[in-house]
């Protein structure tokens, strides 16, 4: 899904704006989304014994959207509530796109990675949760948002972008690992379209800090349609060397990966089903890993109003030091409303 984004941002910055957003006059317009859920999670063993209710606004987002011809630009402003990670007000992102005579575009500024399937937003997901979290808002490790300059050039069934920046999985991005000591950061992006409904995204992200320190993510999936179904893959790889504080390198292996169905049994309404993993390996932890299991429907009340349920279980282990890996499970029944504008 994410390389149709990519495509999509590509052939938006070097022509026009799509339908969906409020047109103020030809050089601006604005779109954006109100996310509210309610959720109720348990989790026994592990780390920890916890029973959790949380009804509130996850996320409001407003992007405005600017328009002068071979130069556009973007500003996403968001609140995120106390159930999300980066809670606040920020600027999401803050990019202006150049288009090439060629075809290809240059974008500099804030923006989001262009690994991983699953998209960064609620507007653009198959179901509530994220893969690779224990809960709503954790897990994978691929990158979120940086600061730098892309080139990114697509056809009808190709896609392929470079980016260069200051950082990757640093501490503003809640990846895992990563401060604010980076030297740079590079990361590769390419999909194709294959024919009879597959298509193919590999990409990379690396990050070389003035440490030592280092991060290489390693990001492949895909995607088969045919009809009202929607099948995808993915496989995430992880490699890490960090020096935590007052203790020696700790080289970190990460690998996720998922399945997922998604069948649109009508106009308005889908079923998705999805099976995902997480396992962390580092020197001093004996080993880390969880599955989870989601279910979830997805019912369009009318055009700007989306209905989500979702039952999801994760069972897996966890293990600190030298002590042995203690069993732990959760279970998490959601309800989101997204009025998107």
């Amino acid at each position: 899904m994410k390389n149709k984004i990519a495509i999509a941002s590509a052939f938006l910055a070097a022509s026009s704006f799509s339908m969906g957003e409020i047109v103020i006059n030809d050089f601006l317009s604005f779109e954006g989304f109100v996310d509210s859920s309610y959720s109720h999670s348990e989790i026994d063993g592990g780390p920890a014994d916890d029973s959790n209710n949380t009804f509130e606004v996850d996320q409001v987002e407003i992007s405005w959207l600017f328009n002068f011809g071979a130069v556009t630009g973007q500003i996403d402003l968001q609140h995120e509530g106390t159930n999300i990670q980066s809670e606040g007000d920020v600027v999401e992102q803050a990019f202006v796109n150049y288009a090439l005579s060629g075809g290809g575009v240059v974008t500099a500024g804030r923006y989001a990675s262009m690994l991983g399937f699953e998209a960064y937003e609620p507007t653009g997901l198959y179901q509530y949760s994220r893969a690779y979290g224990l809960v709503e808002g954790g897990g994978s490790n691929l990158p979120w948002y940086s600061q730098g300059v892309k080139y990114t050039i697509a056809s009808d069934s190709t896609f392929f972008g470079i980016s260069l920046q200051d950082q990757t999985f640093g501490a503003d991005s809640g990846r895992l690992g990563g401060d604010d000591d980076s030297s740079y950061g590079v990361e590769v992006a390419a999909s194709i379209d294959l024919g009879a409904g597959f298509s193919l995204f590999v990409g990379g992200a690396f990050e070389e800090e003035s440490n030592e320190e280092y991060m290489r993510q390693y990001n492949a999936y895909v995607t088969y349609e045919t009809g009202a179904w929607l099948f995808a893959a993915e496989l995430n790889v992880s490699e890490a060397y960090r020096r935590p504080i007052f203790s020696n390198g700790v080289d970190i292996t990460m690998v996720s990966g998922l399945v997922m169905a998604n069948y649109a049994y009508s106009d308005s309404a889908s079923v998705t089903a999805r099976i995902s993993a997480l396992e962390i390996e580092a020197d001093e932890f004996e080993g880390f890993g969880i599955t989870k299991y989601t279910l979830a429907h997805n019912y369009a009340l009318s055009d700007s109003l989306l209905l989500v349920t979702e039952v999801n279980y994760t069972e897996g282990d966890v293990a600190i030091g030298n002590d042995s890996p203690e069993d732990g499970d959760s279970a998490q029944f959601a309800i989101r409303l997204l009025f998107s504008f």
